[in-house]
């Protein structure tokens, strides 16, 4: 039977301006978002009929091996719409190195590798149009995880446009071992806002980041940076002072990841992320050096 290993790629979110609750409970939400080489592995192999339909393992003990995890909602909504599994089973191993609960959309890279490996382990050769359909039923960042590069979002998150890609900077992440989720993140965020009206919140400048992208304007891509959250989780988080290091080590750019509490610096030269880095480390415990990546999920090796 066939197996797969995939790279489930993280993800930051350059720009994410988040507006008003909708009827159906979701946020709706522009942003810019972009892949990063930080990756999970997964492995996945087809088994016979057993008693546990799914089996998931993972070297991180707080991810759930559950129908509360995302691979497995991926899994049966893969094979609700395809139906290919018939009486077999999957195993699945994940191999855990994009930080949990970081705002690093982890959970939804997973899924977006379980698309993939599905699609190769049954042999489908599905187009990418029809794993994106399926992705949109999974959660909000999942489209992005599978298509992966530079890309605009709109609606909940899972309409997806890609843009120009950007070079493959480097970037430092850091963050505290706080955690938040992003349900409470966007509660707080709504509480903030109650009594305010529209123009007295500072929101980004959308139309402005997506022309520096499009030029590859380094410079006026690190000036439009731009995170909501970042009122609603830094109240109650280390995101500042670890903001207030990176930019004292010579960050060019500093923005807090999605939903938070982790914390991403920009810097164009390897010299610069390792300054970064090694001042991030004297009051982080937790510091990553990554880049950019044009790539999201993707099937790396098979067996």
């Amino acid at each position: 039977m066939l197996g797969a290993k995939v790279r489930a790629r993280a993800k930051i979110n350059l720009f994410l301006d988040v507006g008003e609750a909708r009827e159906d409970g979701y946020h709706e939400v522009r942003s810019i978002m972009q892949s990063l080489e930080l990756s999970d592995d997964l492995y996945f192999r087809r088994t016979d009929a057993t008693s546990e339909r799914f089996v998931l393992r993972c070297n991180e003990s707080e991810v759930p091996l559950t129908n509360q995890n995302l691979v497995w909602h991926a899994l049966e909504v893969f094979d609700a719409n395809l139906g290919v599994m018939g009486r077999e089973g999957i195993e699945v191993i994940i191999n855990k190195k994009i930080p949990v609960g970081a705002g690093l959309g982890g959970g939804s890279a997973d899924a977006a590798a379980t698309l993939c490996a599905m699609n190769y382990i049954y042999e489908l050769d599905l187009p990418m149009e029809t794993l994106m359909e399926m992705a949109k039923e999974i959660g909000s960042d999942v489209p992005f995880c599978l298509e992966g590069g530079t890309c605009l979002a709109k609606g909940r998150g899972e309409e997806i446009m890609p843009l120009e890609p950007l070079p493959p900077l480097n970037v430092v992440l850091a963050m505290m071992g706080d955690k938040t989720l992003t349900a409470d993140a966007y509660a707080r965020l709504d509480e903030l806002r109650k009594g305010q009206t529209p123009s007295e919140e500072q929101g980004g400048n959308l139309e402005a980041l997506i022309e520096a992208v499009t030029r590859r304007d380094l410079d006026a891509l690190f000036s439009r940076l731009y995170n909501s959250f970042e009122s609603a989780t830094m109240a109650s988080g280390h995101a500042p002072d670890l903001k207030k290091a990176a930019l004292e080590a010579g960050a060019k750019a500093v923005l807090m990841t999605g939903s938070g509490p982790a914390v991403f610096a920009l810097a164009p030269s390897t010299e610069e992320a390792s300054r970064v880095a090694w001042e991030l480390e004297r009051v982080a415990p937790l510091v990553i050096i990554t880049k950019f990546s044009e790539k999201g999920a993707e099937v790396v090796s098979y067996s």
